[in-house]
């Protein structure tokens, strides 16, 4: 068992509590279960204590006896929490100084030119007669999962993703990591819908969370797969319980406050994880024959690979609709009419995209995606080599180190 400080359990104390002030604020956290249980039994705290409480670990931490880098990527969570309870407390910070203290990053003006191509690139990648979205709509149909196999071939998807990841990182995970596959539909519409989310359990293990209802096609299972479990988020988690909490007692690691920096390295790690593992030609080589059930009727391996290396740049156009959102204020209307001039995404797809903006806890992790991957894209490439993303899996990363 991790021996916790004072320090430490105040450090976790104050993000359970916040927590219950933010409902989805704490993402996972395996730490001590006592703690968890002195939070759940208590009545909420005020929202001036938690700020005392913050204020007062700020001021402790130098005198905690950790190394430099370490203080330094503490401090940035505890800004991070400080930060989420002044929003709380209605303080006038604006939304871009709220994303640098939140996520360790500066928010950059939206750059429409970089989209002006964008339409034109899905039209290259994805050739045939009629609109480009009449097109995609046809693609979205012939490539849908049956909700009965749902289940099968996304577990294989992980075998694959798996084994991959175990060939290029040797003696890597720990023997007793297991994923959970659970099929799961969101059944309230006014809820943000997810087609795929890892929920850590600790102890090693994930349960992942599947919609078999909503956006499942074959050619996207792959990149879901080691997004989610091998090399993604599974992996990260049970790689830093292993090292970071377990082995080195850093309880910083035992929780994930989505409101954070750990969330920008995190969604950028697992955004680029099936890179890591394969080319576009090999996922496309990969999924095309492992998933897809009518393989005459589809596009030439070249297409699809093509249609795999456009799809990345969807990111920067989720983080542009993020952007006139929460930045420049949009209304739902400008948003929805932005969002379908472009073509790529359904309808149904952005009324969901337009909810999770106006999510108190998500609406600021839709920077996180294409920040995050960003990031690493400019340190190490588009195909991060397995030593740099070695690193990203098994230290403690700011966003600022990367830059």
């Amino acid at each position: 068992m991790t021996k916790l400080s004072k320090f430490g359990e105040a450090f976790l104390l104050l993000a359970l509590r916040i927590d219950k002030h933010i409902k989805g604020y704490v993402d996972f956290y395996y730490g001590p279960e006592r703690l968890r249980q002195i939070v759940d039994c208590e009545s909420l705290t005020a929202l001036n204590t938690l700020l005392n409480d913050s204020n007062d670990l700020l001021k402790q931490l130098g005198s905690q006896g950790f190394d430099k880098e370490r203080i330094r990527y503490i401090e940035k969570l505890l800004i991070a929490m400080k930060t989420s309870i002044e929003i709380l407390k209605g303080s006038p910070i604006s939304v871009k100084d709220q994303i640098s203290r939140l996520y360790d990053v500066s928010l950059q003006p939206v750059n429409e030119s970089k989209l002006y191509d964008l339409k034109e690139d899905y039209n290259k990648a994805y050739e045939g007669s009629g609109s480009l979205e009449e097109r995609l709509k046809e693609l979205r149909i012939r490539r849908k999962v049956s909700e009965s196999d749902v289940f099968d071939l996304y577990k294989k998807a992980l075998e694959i993703v798996k084994n991959r990841t175990t060939e290029l990182f040797s003696n890597f995970l720990p023997k007793n990591e297991n994923i959970i596959i659970d099929l799961k539909e969101t059944k309230n519409d006014n809820e943000v819908k997810w087609s795929y989310y890892n929920w850590y359990l600790g102890n090693f293990t994930s349960r992942i969370d599947v919609n078999p209802s909503y956006d499942i096609y074959w050619s996207s299972l792959l990149s879901a797969a080691a997004h989610e479990g091998y090399p993604g988020h599974h992996t990260e988690f049970v790689v830093k319980e292993q090292r970071l909490f377990r082995e080195l007692s850093q309880f910083e690691h035992s929780i994930l406050l989505l409101n954070s920096p750990k969330l920008i390295i995190s969604e950028g790690v697992a955004s680029l994880a099936a890179n890591v593992l394969f080319s576009y030609r090999d996922q496309a080589e990969i999924s095309v024959k492992e998933f897809c059930r009518k393989k005459t009727e589809e596009d030439s391996l070249d297409s699809i690979t093509n249609q795999y290396s456009v799809r990345r740049k969807k990111d920067l156009f989720l983080y542009n609709l993020a952007y006139h959102a929460l930045i420049d204020e949009w209304s739902n209307e400008q948003l929805f009419r932005y969002a379908t001039s472009f073509e790529i995404l359904p309808k149904e797809n952005i009324d969901n995209r337009i909810k999770f903006l106006s999510n108190p806890v998500h609406a600021t992790t839709a920077f996180s995606y294409f920040i995050g991957s960003n990031l690493i894209i400019d340190k190490y490439g588009e195909f991060p080599s397995v030593d740099n993303f070695f690193d990203l899996l098994t230290k403690p990363v700011l966003p600022s180190d990367l830059l």
